[in-house]
C-alpha cells in the first residue's frame, strides 16, 4: 500500500488572519485547514442524511477526520512557503481595528499514508476543494478574509481556480455536485440512512433552502470587493452578530459566506448561504440583501434548488 498524496500551491487572494498561542502573531497552521474541511464535509453530508441522525453524522465525519479515540487516516502539512506579513483593517470599510496577517504563496500537502481507501481519499479531496472554493480560513473568513486561490495541483482530483466569470460558474457547479456525489456514496458505503432536509436543519448544511449567488461588483481588487461587501451588510442576526453588552445576546455566526473571485479584469463575490434553524434566522433578509447585487443565482445538482423568483 503506497498511500496517496496531493500537493497544491495556494496563493492568498486576501490576507490570512491565522494565529497560534500568541493571538497577535500570524502563524500558518494545518489545524485551521482541517477545521475548514470538517465544516464543509459536514455541510455536504447534512444535506443528504438530515439533522436527526447525529450518530450517523459523527460516524461519517470520524471516518475521514478521526476523533479523540480514532486517528484520522488523512494527514495535512504545510510545505514550502513564501509568505510575508501585512497589516489590514478588520473593518476595511471603516478603517478600524488593525491586525497583522499573512500574504503570498505556500504549498499545502494532503496525504493518506496508511491505506488506500479510495472513498476516504475522495471525501478528503472534495472537502478541501469545497472549503477553498466557497469559504476561507482564519478570522473573518465569512467576510472575505483568508480567501485562497489554487494555482496548481499535483493531480486531477483538485483543479486550479478559474479567473473568469464563466469559469467560476462552471467551477462552482462541478465542485458542489462532486462533493454531494461523494457524500452520497459515502452514506451508502457506511450504511447510514439518508433523510434529506427540505428547509432548515439544526446546523448549517446544504439543504434546498440554501443559496449560491455570483455577484458582479466590478471591484478593482479582492480587498475592494471585501470593502464594498462589508459596507453594504445590514445589521441583522441572520447575517451574524458579534455580541453586545447584554449577556443574553450570544455571538452568532453569519449564515452567509462571501469570498472575492477574479472575473476577468475585475473582482466579484461568490456568496454561499448555508441555512440552519437558529433564533433570529431571517432568510428573507439574506435573500433581499443578495438581490441588491447584480449577478445570478447558481443551481448545483443535489445542493440547492433554484430560488423562487419574486
Amino acid at each position: 500500500m503506497t498511500g496517496k498524496t496531493l500537493r497544491i500551491t495556494l496563493e492568498t487572494v486576501t490576507p490570512l488572519l491565522l494565529y497560534g498561542a500568541d493571538v497577535k502573531t500570524p502563524e500558518l497552521r494545518p489545524p485551521a485547514f482541517r477545521g475548514a474541511m470538517r465544516y464543509w464535509w459536514r455541510a455536504a453530508l447534512g444535506g443528504i442524511i438530515g439533522d436527526k441522525n447525529l450518530e450517523g453524522l459523527h460516524k461519517l465525519e470520524r471516518a475521514v477526520f478521526g476523533d479523540t479515540e480514532h486517528g484520522s487516516p488523512i494527514s495535512l502539512r504545510i510545505g514550502a512557503s513564501d509568505l510575508g506579513k501585512t497589516e489590514v483593517y478588520l473593518l476595511p470599510h471603516k478603517n478600524k481595528v488593525k491586525r497583522e496577517g499573512l500574504e503570498g504563496t505556500f504549498e499545502l500537502v494532503l496525504s493518506q499514508p496508511r491505506h488506500d481507501d479510495v472513498l476516504i481519499w475522495d471525501a478528503a479531496c472534495a472537502s478541501l476543494e469545497l472549503a477553498l472554493t466557497f469559504g476561507g480560513v482564519g478570522q473573518r473568513s465569512r467576510r472575505g478574509y483568508g480567501t485562497l486561490r489554487i494555482v496548481e495541483a499535483s493531480n486531477g482530483k483538485v483543479k486550479a481556480f478559474p479567473t473568469t466569470r464563466h469559469g467560476w460558474v462552471a467551477h462552482v457547479k462541478r465542485t458542489g455536485a462532486r462533493a454531494v456525489d461523494t457524500a452520497a456514496r459515502f452514506v451508502i458505503a457506511y450504511k447510514v440512512l439518508p433523510n434529506r432536509v427540505e428547509n432548515l436543519a439544526n446546523y448549517p448544511c446544504a439543504t434546498n433552502a440554501g443559496l449560491i449567488r455570483l455577484c458582479d461588483l466590478k471591484a478593482y481588487s479582492a480587498m475592494d470587493a471585501v470593502r464594498q461587501f462589508m459596507h453594504r451588510v445590514p445589521k441583522n442576526d441572520a447575517l451574524g452578530r458579534i455580541g453586545s453588552k447584554e449577556r443574553q445576546k450570544k455571538r452568532q455566526a453569519s449564515s452567509l459566506w462571501a469570498r472575492p473571485i477574479q472575473t476577468g479584469s475585475s473582482y466579484g463575490l461568490l456568496c454561499t448561504v448555508l441555512t440552519s434553524d437558529f433564533r433570529g434566522a431571517d432568510y428573507e433578509c439574506v435573500r433581499d440583501f443578495l438581490d441588491r447585487f447584480s449577478g445570478e443565482y447558481l443551481k448545483v445538482k443535489g445542493w440547492n434548488r433554484w430560488p423562487k423568483q419574486s
